[in-house]
């Protein structure tokens, strides 16, 4: 039986290059995470599950899933300067995953050969910067409406994490989720009719022009960075969704109402769906490690953990100086 003896959610960004050591606001947040780097170092798990979303780079409207788990390799696309490459999988795991999920009534998608961008990439290169633990990668639609609920994504990955636990192999399993928190990204939608035609088609079919059209975004972003933007934050609704998360009641989490969501948080707060399937899967207490609203990195940075070494539920979460919170229901 494979134990999981950790949970990691965390905010990502590609205005953060991955530095630990960060002066001004971001500062706090990127301490935290080199924290958590040390703490799975420690606990050197055999296998790491990563819930994050795609920002269409290798998915499309042409053929968009609710999930997606990688069943054999992984390439990173290094999009934002990230690690542009492959990535370790251990062989027949997320095949033995999918079984189980579509036993408990999910039929994901699966791919053989699984593209990831910075939203799965980013929290595993940092906390793994070695890129030697093998990854089992779970993309979550948070882009592309119509989206898997909160309620869904949770109930999914719950079925992800009994998956896990039933697996007949001695592994130690660390749950990573990336996402959110409140943020406003450029809207890009197939359905609204002022998306002009180029835009509308790279949305439903972009494979073969993603490379050029990834090339453009970050040179936007390079430009941004130069010019000192800042993007708006909610850092009221994060609290509330931190609070949540480490304290419950849990059913206010899965009953977030996604409109009024993107209207008061941004349309790139539904990325927290990553974080509420990743805790689905977790099942256990969780408490807030870090958080800041950095408005130069355009999010609110979140991160939120708890860690049992023995794998078994409802134990105290293991975390650092800087917690806020110690029970979740």
């Amino acid at each position: 039986m494979a134990n999981i003896v950790g949970y990691i959610a965390m905010s990502h960004s590609p205005f953060w290059d991955g530095n630990f050591d960060v002066e001004g606001p971001g500062a706090a947040f990127a301490a935290a995470a080199g924290q958590m780097k040390d703490k799975v170092a420690e606990l050197n798990p055999d296998l790491i599950v990563i819930f994050g979303p795609d920002h269409f780079r290798n998915f499309f409207f042409d053929l968009m899933p609710a999930f997606c788990i990688g069943t054999g390799e992984i390439e990173s696309f290094g999009d934002y300067g990230g690690y542009k490459g492959p990535l370790p999988f251990k062989d027949g795991v997320g095949l033995r995953i999918i079984e189980a999920v579509r036993e408990a009534g999910f039929d994901p998608a699966f791919s053989l050969r699984m593209g990831v961008d910075h939203g799965i990439a980013q929290p595993y290169e940092v906390l793994i910067p070695g890129l030697d633990i093998p990854v089992v990668p779970v993309m979550v639609d948070c882009s592309a409406p119509p989206r898997p609920s909160m309620r869904r994504s949770y109930d999914f990955g719950s079925a992800v994490g009994d998956a896990i636990r039933g697996l007949d192999s001695d592994l130690n399993v660390l749950i990573l989720a990336s996402g959110g928190l409140s943020h406003w990204v450029r809207p890009m939608s197939p359905y609204d009719e002022a998306t002009d035609q180029d835009t509308r088609e790279f949305l439903i079919d972009g494979r073969d022009q993603v490379i050029e059209y990834n090339k453009a975004r970050e040179e936007n972003l390079a430009q941004r960075i130069a010019d000192h933007h800042e993007g708006k934050i909610n850092e009221d609704w994060d609290r509330w969704f931190l609070d949540r998360l480490t304290n419950g009641p849990l059913e206010d989490l899965l009953s977030i109402d996604a409109a009024k969501m993107e209207e008061i948080a941004g349309n790139g707060a539904h990325e927290v769906a990553s974080w509420i399937a990743g805790l689905g899967a977790w099942q256990g207490e969780v408490a807030t490690v870090a958080y800041e609203p950095v408005p130069r990195w355009v999010t609110g940075m979140g991160l939120s953990a708890g860690f049992n070494a023995s794998g078994s539920h409802g134990t105290t979460p293991i975390v650092g100086p800087n917690t806020e919170g110690t029970h979740h229901d």
